[in-house]
């Protein structure tokens, strides 16, 4: 996928469930949830990297981690989280949904661009005589070149 989905977000739904959290703690998980998205679903559990990305000392992380593990799910050196790992999948696959759209879409209006060309070269004045048009009239380029006058002598 070249560009990443957006996220859905329920702030009402995440106040509601980290209302015994701490504003760090708050700020860690949301910052955490951002940066799974953003990997696809979920980061590395690495305290150091893990540290670095929340911008707070590994011992700080540790005792955070403590605090969110109810909140997180941390197996087979992976930290994620339900929800973001179930909208991610779904964003995903909305977007290769749209994009398969929007790929026939774009095929029909080509087609039926090159049917309208056909229809409109079929009709100019190079296959058929046409009556002489008001001037400001679009004019095919046949019918120009057609022009005696337009002929250079040489």
């Amino acid at each position: 996928m070249s560009k990443m989905p957006m996220q859905p977000w329920f702030p009402d739904a995440h106040i509601a469930d980290t209302a015994n959290l701490t504003l760090e703690e708050q700020g860690a998980y949301r910052l955490l949830m951002d940066h799974m998205w953003i990997k696809r679903g979920a980061i590395r559990n690495d305290d150091k990297e893990v540290a670095r990305m929340l911008r707070i000392s590994v011992k700080r992380w540790q005792k955070i981690k403590g605090r969110l593990a109810d909140y997180l799910i941390i197996d087979l050196g992976i930290i994620s989280q339900k929800r973001v790992q179930r909208d991610y999948q779904r964003a995903c696959e909305i977007s290769k949904k749209n994009a398969e759209n929007g790929k026939v879409g774009g095929s029909r209006t080509a087609e039926k661009f090159k049917t309208h060309q056909a229809t409109a070269l079929a009709s100019s004045g190079d296959f058929a005589t046409t009556a002489p048009r008001l001037r400001g009239q679009a004019r095919h380029i046949g019918e120009l070149l057609n022009q005696p006058e337009l002929h250079l002598k040489t």
